[in-house]
């Protein structure tokens, strides 16, 4: 029988040869384990792919034998042992060492066992001393694990403190964050519940529906999580619907909507006093809206599978509000998803601004006279940011809105904000805000 280690290199294994996204693999994998040995499986392989870039320097600088030529099987096992040895000071360098020779020997590699011993037990020996690259942007992309493609992008629009305080921040262990569903119950009403199943609640930053969990584990089969009284949701997520300011009796158009959550906080903003439209362009999505719209009681949204980016005659000029939560590289989410920063290159950026430009140019034909346009996304890129807010006040009859009621700790700038991950702790998150004067 396999060691919970030997699982998770096997994992990490899977990970890498099939491309997947590491919550896909592991959801596939964890079914058998119990709730304890799953909390740890997730530690090991999600801080492994968090931090391999500088995982892959320090063994590189010990070891004549490259990582990338490494067997796959030796390369994790190696990877997954150094996460432990540099970043899990509750685990005995010892220990975590002697496994892993072990694991060499159970897997019948004996003639390698001395190679992965002799690495690793130089990695606790010399860890100290070992020093980073002097060059800016390498320095910066080792300390942080962080391509640096990434980094030359950001030094293009940060200083390289800001730039170290957003890595920091994004390789920090990311919070459980919670949206009080109004539709359906109140904070004191969730509070109480959750605190008889021993799980620890604190107030969120930015407003009365949000709060922070402690202790939670299977949130899918939290019985008030379950009943729709409570969903998650990022602050800095929730802030997208808190700018469009939507009114009971409004018609809202939300586009590219899954999984819902923007969707059904619009609702529960209007106490399901409106009409809410929210489209995919996968039935499948509008599958998951759906539950998620059912779950939470959220009536009034009307689920349509459509492209964005093809004109739809019927809704010109149809709508007083329109959210456009574009597809983007989600760079400010890497706190969650830290293997998309692998999966990412500067030409996928590139072709996203080609879909968010198309998504734009279409959806503006939409709004009425005086309607409102809020574009967001949950990345940190000028070239999807910024430059779209140009793009957009660009021969669009679309004037800037000033965002107001926002947090201070946010710098919001006229009528955009980019939400930066340490600024309070959120996901990286950009919103700006258009009122249509012509057609």
């Amino acid at each position: 029988m396999k060691t919970i280690r030997e699982n998770i290199v096997d994992i990490l294994v899977e990970v890498e040869k099939s491309q997947s996204y590491v919550q896909l693999v592991l959801k596939e994998y964890l079914e058998q384990f119990a709730i304890i040995d799953r909390k740890f499986i997730t530690e090991i392989v999600n801080g492994t792919i968090k931090h391999q870039i500088t995982l892959d320097y320090y063994i590189n600088t010990l070891s004549k034998t490259p990582v990338n030529k490494m067997k796959p099987f030796i390369r994790q096992l190696i990877r997954m042992s150094a996460y432990q040895i540099l970043y899990l000071d509750k685990i005995p360098s010892s220990a975590t060492i002697n496994e892993a020779v072990n694991i060499v020997k159970r897997r019948k590699m004996t003639n390698l066992s001395g190679f992965v011993n002799g690495i690793l037990r130089n990695l606790d020996r010399q860890k100290d001393t070992i020093a980073l690259p002097t060059e800016p942007i390498e320095y910066l992309s080792v300390k942080n694990s962080i391509p640096e493609w990434i980094i030359e992008m950001w030094r293009e629009t940060y200083s390289n403190v800001e730039i170290d305080k957003i890595c920091t921040s994004l390789n920090a262990r990311g919070q459980v964050c919670g949206r009080i569903n109004t539709l359906k119950s109140s904070k004191e009403q969730v509070k109480a519940l959750l605190s008889k199943e021993d799980i620890d609640i604190t107030d969120g930053k930015f407003g009365e529906e949000s709060f922070y969990l402690s202790n939670a584990t299977s949130i899918g089969n939290n019985a008030s999580f379950k009943k729709g009284l409570w969903t998650v949701q990022d602050e800095s997520a929730m802030l997208v619907s808190k700018v469009l300011n939507p009114q009971k009796g409004d018609i809202i158009l939300d586009v590219c909507a899954a999984p819902g959550g923007k969707s059904t906080h619009i609702a529960q903003l209007i106490q399901n006093e409106g009409q809410i439209i929210s489209t995919d362009i996968y039935e499948h999505k509008l599958e998951l809206i759906q539950k998620n719209a059912d779950r939470l009681g959220a009536t009034c949204i009307t689920l349509v599978l459509h492209d964005g980016t093809i004109f739809k005659k019927e809704w010109e000029g149809k709508f007083d509000k329109i959210l456009l939560d574009v597809p983007c590289s989600g760079l400010g989410i890497l706190k969650k998803k830290s293997d998309i920063k692998y999966k990412r290159t500067l030409s996928d950026i590139e072709e996203l601004v080609k879909i968010q430009k198309k998504l734009i140019d279409n959806n503006i034909k939409y709004l009425k006279q005086d309607g409102i346009l809020v574009y967001s996304t949950c990345t940190i890129s000028k070239l999807e940011n910024e430059d779209m807010v140009e793009y957009i006040l660009k021969d669009k009859n679309m004037i800037g809105e000033n965002l107001t009621d926002l947090p201070e700790i946010l710098e919001p700038t006229q009528n955009h904000i980019q939400i930066l991950p340490y600024m309070a702790d959120t996901d990286g998150f950009f919103i700006a805000k258009f009122k249509k004067v012509g057609n």
